[in-house]
C-alpha cells in the first residue's frame, strides 16, 4: 500500500484514499501514479462491489502540485499528463463498478476533474469546487470539457470561464453533486450509500455503468439496441433468477456476480 495513496476494504466497498492532507492532497508524479493504480486494481478485485475516493484531511483534492518541482506540465514530465492524469481518468471513467467521490473539502483544478468524472458525487457542507485552470493561463484538462457540460449544461461554463470556487449548495443546484450532506454525518451517510449500492447485483451494476456511458455518445436506436443485448445476457444469470426469487419470497437478494 502506497502512503500516499491509502486503500482500505471495508466488506465489499473498496475506500481510495488520497493522503497528503499537509498539500491538500495535491497530486505529484507518485501520488497520480499510485492514484491510478488504484483504480486499475479496484477494476479486477472479484470482491469489491463499489468504489468510493476521498481525501485525506481537510480537502478532496487541490489537483495538480504545481510546487512539487515534478508538475505534470514541466518539460521534463510531458508524458506524465498522458501516462499519469489522464490515465488515471480513464482507468475511473472505466471501472466496471460505481465510483463515489466523497467530497469533503476543496476539490480544485484536476480534484474537481476527478470528482466529475466519478458515478455519484456525495459532498459535504464544507465542500467547495473550483476549475481553476484559467487563473493559472491553462484551459480545462482531466476530462473536465467533457463532464462538466453533461452534468450542468451550459450554466457550468461560467464556473470554467472564472475558474470562481463554487460551494456545495450551488454545487447541487446546478447538478454537479446528487447531494449535500452535513459535515457531522457526512462519513456515516458515505459508509451506509456505498453499502446500499453494494448491495445490489454487480453484474447489473457494471452493465448499467456501461449502457449509460454508451448513451453518452450512441443514437436512440443504438442504445435500445444495446440495452436489448445486455438485458438478454442478464436474463442467463444467477443473480437474475435470485432477484426474481427474493422478489417473490418477499425477501433481501443474495447476489453472487454470477
Amino acid at each position: 500500500m502506497n502512503g500516499v495513496v491509502l486503500s482500505e476494504k471495508r466488506s465489499r466497498v473498496h475506500w481510495i484514499t488520497i493522503n497528503r492532507p499537509e498539500r491538500k492532497n495535491a497530486l505529484d508524479r507518485e501520488t497520480i501514479l499510485a492514484l491510478r493504480d488504484q483504480f486499475i486494481d479496484s477494476s479486477k478485485e472479484t470482491d469489491t462491489r463499489v468504489v468510493v475516493l476521498t481525501g485525506a484531511g481537510s480537502a478532496f483534492c487541490s489537483g495538480a502540485d504545481l510546487r512539487s518541482g515534478q508538475s505534470e506540465r514541466a518539460p521534463a514530465n510531458e508524458n506524465l499528463l498522458e501516462d499519469g492524469f489522464n490515465a488515471a481518468i480513464r482507468a475511473l471513467w472505466n471501472l466496471p463498478k460505481p465510483v463515489i467521490a466523497a467530497v469533503d473539502g476543496v476539490a480544485a483544478g484536476f480534484g474537481c476533474s476527478l470528482a466529475l468524472a466519478a458515478d455519484v458525487r456525495l459532498a459535504s457542507t464544507t465542500a467547495r469546487f473550483a476549475l481553476l485552470f484559467v487563473k493559472r493561463g491553462l484551459t480545462l484538462d482531466g476530462g473536465a470539457s467533457y463532464f462538466l457540460p453533461r452534468l450542468a449544461g451550459l450554466r457550468g461554463m461560467e464556473m470554467a470561464l472564472t475558474g470562481d470556487m463554487v460551494s456545495a449548495e450551488e454545487a447541487l443546484r446546478i447538478g454537479l453533486v446528487n447531494r449535500v450532506v452535513a459535515e457531522s454525518e457526512f462519513q456515516t451517510h458515505v459508509a451506509a450509500y456505498a453499502e446500499r449500492l453494494a448491495k445490489n447485483a454487480p453484474l447489473a451494476l457494471a452493465a448499467i455503468k456501461a449502457s449509460i456511458h454508451n448513451a453518452l455518445t450512441s443514437s436512440l436506436d443504438d442504445t435500445l439496441t444495446g440495452e436489448m443485448k445486455e438485458q438478454r445476457r442478464m436474463n442467463k444469470t444467477e443473480d437474475f433468477r435470485e432477484g426474481v426469487a427474493a422478489f417473490l419470497e418477499k425477501r433481501e437478494p443474495v447476489y453472487k456476480g454470477k
